[in-house]
């Protein structure tokens, strides 16, 4: 068992191993990580895709803008309590049991839907009775988000390299937001009018269905036949008690943890904000006279440039080290950057600004992303890294529900003058947005200053898979 004595992590029981021990690192990693990168992906372009055409998911159901959001927030909703059921059977039972669940719910969510308004059989249905089984295809939808989203570093930890991890674990927490860039970027192109809601929800279900038989012939084993590092062999050597009681003991030593406490709230805070940008953009757009195409542009941009930038950070930090600067700096100017799209979406005419700093955003937030979920595998090693991830994923649901909430309760009419260039449609009420979006920058300032201050790290995985601790291993 690791232990820490001294400033020197030690592994204290039988086993031992040669210093100089070469690990095998095996193709099919690449394959596994191509499959919860897909899974990563259906998932969330079927959970934003409602919200990406908000005005015409209302005119098809003829429901209100509250219907309308609840059809995103209802992942939110079920996902908290799952992050703790997906935390104790991916632990318990292994990554392979966990994609699986992750997968067949999403597949599920995506059927459901299809079926909810499916042209022939929709006939059949009122549209409340629709609106509600769509209702509960997003539910299962929200379901499988966090075995999808809570194994990204346990792959990273487990199938790569020293050198490959920050990479692998950058590819597949981008995946996430390259969901939601297909969803929200896509779904306009194609959802013109209310009639269109069917065709988009057969579109999105066939990804769920090739990830599927993507799983099904490509994870056939939790792990490889041989760890591929020292810090991943000693966690794999760990006997970790699979019960309810250790389970509990674990993530009370989890929340008694205050470095990781600092990124279940900063990294949580920063999750939390753009889940509510991500499923609100199109409302907060349209009240300003921004068409759908324009707001899925918007996302798509923050989006896609968020892919380069965790693609550049994990190089950077795997060229230069410094991780811990590296993801504060990323994360202070993703605030900056994130106030003044908050800014500039309060105006009118403002398009070519909101894009501008939207994209910049994005390098620098997705980029910091990847670095604090491989930061919360380092200060709580050799907890199993889904755990980790998972709660941060936990606190983005929270703070992303109850600013869900906030937006509610802040928003005001608009005066008649801001009425005539709202594009929103008749379904959808429009709103002023002003005082939501100042609490966001105040958020976010906070945010910045709490992580920047406050967080101050032991590098526990590094030194585990150091020369002199493994000399240490008796």
């Amino acid at each position: 068992r690791l232990e820490e004595k001294n400033g020197v992590t030690r592994f204290t029981g039988s086993y031992e191993m040669e210093s100089k021990t070469k690990y095998t690192l095996y193709t099919r990693r690449w394959f596994v990580l191509a499959a919860l990168a897909f899974l990563n992906l259906s998932n969330n372009a079927l959970w934003i895709s409602y919200s990406a055409v908000a005005d015409k998911t209302g005119e098809y159901f003829h429901i209100s803008a509250d219907e309308v959001d609840l059809l995103g927030t209802i992942s939110f909703i079920v996902g908290i309590p799952m992050c703790l059921g997906a935390t104790y059977i991916v632990n318990s039972m292994g990554f392979r049991t966990g994609i699986y669940c992750g997968s067949v719910l999403t597949l599920l969510g995506g059927l459901v839907r299809g079926f909810s308004t499916l042209p022939g059989l929709n006939q059949k249905m009122d549209l409340k009775s629709q609106f509600y089984l769509s209702l509960v295809g997003q539910a299962l939808t929200g379901l499988g988000n966090p075995f999808a989203v809570s194994l990204p570093t346990k792959v990273s930890q487990n199938w790569f390299g020293e050198k490959e991890r920050g990479l692998a674990t950058g590819v597949l927490a981008m995946s996430l937001p390259l969901g939601i860039v297909l969803g929200q970027g896509c779904s306009p192109v194609f959802v013109n009018k209310g009639e269109d809601i069917p065709l988009m929800n057969i579109v999105w279900f066939i990804p769920a269905l090739l990830t599927q038989l993507m799983v099904f012939f490509v994870v056939t084993t939790s792990n490889p036949p041989s760890p591929p590092s020292l810090s991943s062999e000693l966690g794999l050597l760990e006997n970790r008690d699979s019960s309810l009681k250790e389970y509990l003991k674990t993530m009370k030593s989890m929340f008694k943890n205050k470095r990781f406490m600092v990124l279940f709230l900063v990294v949580g805070g920063a999750v939390g904000f753009f889940n509510v940008f991500s499923t609100q953009l199109s409302q907060f757009m349209c009240s300003r006279g921004y068409e759908n195409t324009t707001s899925g542009i918007t996302g798509s941009l923050l989006l896609g440039t968020g892919f380069i930038g965790a693609i550049a950070s994990g190089l950077i930090v795997e060229k230069y080290g410094y991780i811990e600067e590296v993801s504060k700096l990323f994360y202070g100017i993703a605030g900056i950057f994130a106030i003044v799209v908050c800014e500039f979406m309060r105006c009118p005419d403002s398009e070519v600004w909101i894009q501008l700093f939207a994209s910049l955003f994005g390098v620098f937030g997705f980029g910091m992303y990847p670095l604090g979920l491989e930061l919360s595998v380092e200060v709580t090693y050799p907890v199993d890294e889904s755990i980790g991830t998972a709660l941060i994923f936990l606190s983005g649901q929270l703070q992303g529900g109850i600013l869900v909430l906030v937006s509610s309760l802040l928003e005001q009419d608009l005066s008649l003058a801001e009425q005539q260039i709202s594009v929103c449609s008749d379904s959808i009420q429009p709103k002023d947005h002003t005082r939501f979006l100042l609490t966001l920058s105040g958020l976010l300032t906070t945010l910045v200053v709490v992580f920047v201050l406050c967080f101050k790290t032991k590098f526990k995985r590094k030194m585990a898979d150091t020369e002199n601790v493994s000399k240490d291993l008796h």
